[in-house]
């Protein structure tokens, strides 16, 4: 009799445990809230995609609007921009929280497998001594279902955080980086829709504008020399002497060497109104968006006709250069 309450009394010690982690396991670890976090956590990622896909969309925008940068805390002035890069990234840490859900989960779970796994094992131990069996005693069998039970809900839980491959478990964790990928990624995508910075950027505009005027004034500087070095009157008529005809050769060979010099200048101006014709005729578009494109249409046409006048002065005087040395 009194081994049959010893048995009785442990028995009784370990429908109480049994009582208690089932409530501490609905508590804290219930097997249920796994795939429940797993489903917000994917219902979230996809809102984060869409988040980022606004967020790349905001950079061409900006850009329009005449915001420069190349990394993400240059548009961060623009408030479209601000806004898109807050909701995203609200979304990658709301994505970090149900991550971290997931592990305190699993981290409850496993300390609670050990602790209940070591109660039942040993209650196992006990039932063995006392000669108890769960085929022979009902009370033994059903707390030891119940106890099985817990644990197979307790390993669910434990291995839940486990379950998530690295690319669910990290994102968004390194929110710095992610943020520079996603910029980087937008502006090289968009680079076909991008501007020159000369156009693009206040101060390269000015830039730009002022080095057109120098490279304009110093082929009109040269050419002019050239032209009054070769003019039609002084090789109207070639002296016979050897002093003056030499002179009229030096003249000509100066004159030579200034159009070497308009030259390398005007080759510059060709190319600087290459690139703003390019990038008028392919993005016209982005130019007609863009709030300065008043300014950027006046360099634009201010760089050609600067080319054009420098052109037209070089042909006209290399012609006369020409005439002047075919007559020597």
């Amino acid at each position: 009799m009194p081994s049959i309450e010893a048995w009785e009394l442990k028995a009784k010690i370990f429908e109480k445990k049994c009582i208690a982690m089932e409530k501490d396991v609905a508590k804290h670890c219930p097997a249920a809230d796994s795939p429940a976090i797993k489903a917000k956590m994917k219902a979230n990622r996809k809102i984060a995609y869409d988040r980022e896909d606004k967020l790349s969309e905001a950079i061409p925008a900006a850009i329009k609007k005449g915001v420069t940068g190349k990394k993400w805390k240059d548009f961060v002035g623009d408030n479209d921009f601000k806004k898109a890069l807050a909701d995203w990234e609200s979304s990658l840490a709301e994505q970090q929280n149900l991550v971290k859900s997931l592990e305190d989960l699993s981290n409850n779970a496993k300390k609670r497998f050990q602790e209940f796994k070591r109660a039942r094992d040993e209650f196992a131990k006990e039932m063995k001594k006392a000669g108890e069996t769960e085929k022979s005693n009902k009370t033994v069998k059903k707390w030891m279902d119940k106890s099985s039970t817990i644990l197979s809900e307790l390993t669910l839980s434990k291995d839940a955080f486990g379950t998530l491959s690295a690319k669910e478990a990290y994102f968004g964790a390194n929110l710095k980086k992610s943020r520079d990928v996603v910029v980087t990624k937008a502006l090289k995508e968009g680079k076909g829709d991008e501007l020159p910075d000369m156009l693009l950027e206040n101060a390269k505009r000015q830039q730009t504008d002022t080095k057109a005027k120098r490279l304009g004034r110093n082929i009109e500087k040269f050419t002019t020399h050239a032209k009054s070095l070769c003019a039609p009157e002084k090789f109207a008529s070639i002296p016979a002497d050897v002093p003056g005809k030499n002179a009229l050769e030096k003249d000509v060979q100066n004159a030579k060497a200034c159009l070497k010099k308009a030259s390398e200048h005007l080759k510059n101006l060709g190319g600087l109104n290459k690139d703003l014709q390019a990038a008028k005729k392919k993005q016209a578009k982005l130019i007609a968006a863009h709030n300065d494109q008043g300014k950027m249409n006046a360099l634009i046409k201010a760089v050609a006709d600067q080319h054009k006048a420098g052109e037209d002065a070089f042909n006209a005087v290399e012609d006369l250069v020409e005439e002047a040395d075919s007559k020597l």
